[in-house]
């Protein structure tokens, strides 16, 4: 313990930031000096699977209100299933009150409906500037409460079904003038929500795997330069042409199979259907494509065909393909990509994987 010990101790609380804070506890056991220290630590980390049945919510509770850090620069809570909504209320509060400026809460294995509403506080938030939330069961914003996160600039966002999903997001957005990455999943029902997001022009990257979303999009994203799409529903290019035509400065561009979600209809994939009206963002400004989970279905292929040739200022384009596929099958699908024309003659395709 010698060496450690003889380090300052603002180097021993980074080191500390860094563990899991069950064991940054356990280090007021190994001497006097670091007795306290762990009150002092800028970064806590709460994960129920560290403990055994319902003692978890009495050591987040008991840590925190022993805790003396000035200010904290992130709390992340994976909640218990045993936690009660009120404790989860208790903490982010107490989270705010410490001038929080990462906040994580993961209510993934949390009892369902674990918690329909967030505190007051959390909306006023000035020093929050990234903000996930897992697993969320959304209820709607009172209209009573001020929202004014002025220091959000990145929200993570995974919620479950609940009537005022996409109201919630949009209010949240509307209170965040410094919002620039937004990562939203799960069923939101889209126009609402993608006119209020539009308003804040700071917004340069979205990433959407919303399975439920209708295709139309008739708001303008003057400042998106990255765009991350789920290709897991159907009718997902009508959806991202939209994007594509709404977002005139795009510079890249992914497509990603990140989910089981279920399609908006039964049936087969909807066939390809091409459009007259070349996005403006193809002809001057993407420069990057990423497709993850290439299949070379009767749908896949013309995407693919329709976005090298119109993407004429394109430098790279990475596919990768299914990994189902058989090295023989890839090989076909290499060679047909391949061969499919490029708007850019600087374009350089990478199949490889």
């Amino acid at each position: 313990m010698g060496m450690i010990s003889d380090l300052p101790d603002q180097m021993l609380l980074q080191i500390l930031s860094w563990l899991p804070t069950t064991e940054v506890v356990a280090t007021m056991l190994l001497s006097k000096q670091w007795k306290f220290l762990w009150k002092q630590v800028p970064k806590l980390y709460y994960n129920y699977s560290e403990h055994e049945g319902k003692d978890f919510s009495e050591f987040v509770s008991r840590s925190l209100q022993l805790h003396v850090a000035p200010s904290l620069k992130s709390l992340k809570l994976s909640i218990s299933p045993y936690c009660d909504s009120r404790d989860v209320t208790n903490w982010i509060d107490l989270a705010v009150s410490r001038f929080v400026l990462e906040l994580e809460i993961d209510l993934t294995a949390a009892q369902n409906p674990m918690i329909t509403a967030l505190p007051k506080s959390m909306y006023t938030c000035g020093t929050l500037s990234c903000l996930r939330l897992k697993a969320l069961v959304l209820d709607d914003i009172p209209e009573d409460y001020p929202i004014c996160l002025s220091s959000l600039n990145y929200m993570y966002l995974s919620v479950s079904i609940q009537v005022s999903a996409d109201k919630f997001i949009g209010k949240l957005s509307a209170g965040a003038p410094l919002l620039k990455k937004t990562v939203v999943q799960g069923p939101v029902y889209g126009d609402q929500f993608l006119d209020s997001m539009t308003s804040y022009s700071e917004l340069k990257s979205f990433t959407t795997c919303l399975s439920e979303w209708g295709p139309t999009v008739d708001s303008y994203f003057n400042k998106l330069e990255h765009l991350c799409m789920c290709t897991c529903s159907s009718g997902w290019w009508d959806l991202l042409i939209n994007f594509l035509q709404r977002s005139p400065i795009l510079r890249q561009l992914q497509l990603i199979k990140s989910c089981n979600s279920r399609p908006l209809s039964s049936g087969n994939q909807p066939g390809f259907t091409s459009t007259t009206h070349v996005p403006e963002c193809l002809s001057t400004t993407l420069q990057t494509l990423e497709w993850r989970d290439y299949a070379e279905t009767e749908f896949d292929m013309p995407v693919a065909s329709f976005l090298l040739k119109n993407a004429t200022r394109l430098s790279e384009a990475k596919i990768f393909l299914e990994y189902a596929a058989g090295p023989i099958e890839k090989l076909r699908i290499r060679t047909a990509l391949a061969k499919l024309s490029r708007g850019s003659p600087t374009c350089h395709l990478n199949t490889g994987n």
